[in-house]
């Protein structure tokens, strides 16, 4: 009896051990693929290329949902979001302002009087010097 639970306990704990290797061969992989893209993720960020860092956390979400790196990409991604809408906002804020403004300017020129127009008076020029009159020439006498 006793080699029979013996027997029993041995392949109960070679199946645990079993499972175990099994899934440290099918996570570790994951979890080392998973952080490469992250750090990739976040020299783009690094770099200014948010929309490729990005692209990189998504994939990390969708492709290795349960890993250490999927949860640091969901708040990664949450932080870029909340900061765009924070850019958009205060472009937003100063958009209104701009308009504001534009808009008191045209208040003020149309509540501005038109200008009294100003009569300019030219003064004509001199007349012209009238031509010397053409001397007559004096009568041709003809004899007869």
């Amino acid at each position: 009896m006793r080699v029979r639970t013996t027997l029993i306990l041995t392949a109960i704990l070679s199946s645990l051990l079993g499972a175990v290797v099994i899934y440290f061969v099918m996570s570790v992989p994951n979890d080392l693929r998973a952080d490469a893209l992250l750090k990739e993720a976040r020299q783009d960020l690094g770099a200014g290329r948010v929309d490729e860092a990005r692209v990189a956390l998504r994939k990390i979400v969708q492709q290795y949902p349960r890993t250490d790196a999927a949860a640091a990409a969901t708040v990664a991604l949450v932080t870029i979001a909340d900061n765009e809408q924070r850019k958009l906002q205060r472009e937003i804020t100063s958009h209104r302002q701009l308009i504001t403004d534009l808009q008191k300017s045209v208040t003020e020129i149309r509540n501005t009087p038109p200008p009294k127009p100003q009569i300019i008076v030219q003064q004509a020029p001199p007349p012209a010097p009238k031509p010397a009159p053409a001397k007559k020439k004096a009568p041709v006498k003809r004899r007869k």
